[in-house]
This record gives structure tokens, C-alpha cells and sequence, in this order.
């Protein structure tokens, strides 16, 4: 057996007692940004280009790091991507709606195309356009909110979701625009609490 040092392992992840943890092949850069081309092709998605910024924070107001978020939403045309409506005519094929990342001690940035509202289907209420998000941390099986858009405000004051919200609480679901350049997408800002005063909404599940 050879007596030189190995080199090429990885850094050994945090000695938290309580999970989870992902693999390093987990997290594609590409999964933080629905917008870029793909391969080959030099066309995109079509819709208004956002970059939603936003903190994942904890009781004390401290950013929560190594934690994993999801995002989910529909295109411009308000469609969602499911298994169920593969042929539907208004699908994008440059946009899949799914968005993955792991969080640092900085603020987050998703880079994406602005929802549309959600047409009313199958018996199921119009929604605003929102985008589901979804995040898994220590000690934490799952949390899910939606985020909505304060630039959205007929829409917002008709989806179900946040009419079933105190006003109160509604307000911390709403992410605000901060920067509309002419030449480059509009940026969204959000505080998500995870616990403790001024606590995020968090539903059991979401399916649209």
C-alpha cells in the first residue's frame, strides 16, 4: 500500500446529528437559472425574465445556510408542467417550471420567467401567478409556501389561497419588486421565516 497522502477526497459535510444531506452531484447550477439556453439552441423561454432574491432565515433572524429549496411554477401562459398535461398547447418546451439550489450565508437568487396567472380548470379556483417553494433543512422534513407577486394586486386579492390568509399574513407571502431595469429582468424580494415571530405560512401540501 502506497504511503502517499490522498488528495482528492471530498471536504467532509457538517457533524449536525440530524440530517438531511445531498449528495454533491445533487445541485446543477442550471436548476438555479430557468432562463439560460439550452444546449444547441439559441432560443429560451418565452415571459418576463425575474430574478427572485430572498432569505431563508431562522428564529433569531439568521440567515439558514446548507439548506435545500425547491421552486415550482408555471410558465408565462400560466401552465403548470405535470404528468397529466404533457400535450397541452400552451406548454413551453424551453421551460420545465422546476428550480433546485442549496443555500449559502448569503441571500438566494433565482433566475426565472414571471408566472401567469393560473386559468380555472377541472374545478379548481383561477390563482394568481405564484411560484410553489418547497425547502428541507436540519431537523426539518419539508416546508411549503407559495410566493406571490405585490405587483400582482387584482389577481392576489382573488386567489384562494391568500383569501383563506388573515391580511396579516398574507403580506408575508408577497414578494416585492425592487429593481425594474429597462435592459435586464425585474428583481423580487422575500423574507421566508422559517419559525418563531413573524413566522412564514406554511401549508401541508400544494399542488398547484
Amino acid at each position: 500500500m502506497s504511503d502517499t497522502p490522498v488528495t482528492n477526497r471530498l471536504a467532509p459535510r457538517a457533524e449536525d446529528t440530524v440530517g438531511p444531506y445531498y449528495p454533491y452531484s445533487f445541485i446543477d447550477g442550471d436548476r438555479s437559472d430557468l432562463t439560460r439556453l439550452h444546449c444547441g439552441l439559441s432560443v429560451g423561454p418565452q415571459g418576463q425574465q425575474i430574478i427572485l432574491r430572498g432569505r431563508l432565515l431562522d428564529s433569531d433572524g439568521a440567515i439558514v445556510d446548507d439548506a435545500l429549496v425547491e421552486f415550482w411554477q408555471a410558465n408565462a401562459a400560466g401552465i403548470l408542467r405535470t404528468p397529466d398535461n404533457n400535450g397541452h398547447p400552451l406548454l413551453d418546451p424551453f421551460f420545465d417550471g422546476f428550480g433546485r439550489l442549496i443555500t449559502t450565508t448569503e441571500p438566494f437568487a433565482f433566475r426565472t420567467i414571471k408566472p401567469g396567472a393560473l386559468p380555472a380548470e377541472g374545478g379548481m379556483a383561477a390563482r394568481a401567478p405564484h411560484i410553489t417553494m418547497t425547502m428541507f433543512s436540519d431537523g426539518i422534513t419539508r416546508l411549503v409556501t407559495q410566493i406571490f407577486f405585490d405587483d400582482e394586486s387584482k389577481a392576489n386579492a382573488q386567489d384562494p389561497l391568500l383569501a383563506s390568509l388573515p391580511p396579516e399574513l398574507r403580506e408575508r407571502l408577497i414578494a416585492r419588486r425592487v429593481e425594474a431595469p429597462a435592459d435586464g429582468p425585474a428583481v423580487y424580494e422575500i423574507a421566508i421565516v422559517m419559525r418563531g415571530p413573524g413566522e412564514t405560512p406554511f401549508f401541508d401540501d400544494l399542488s398547484s
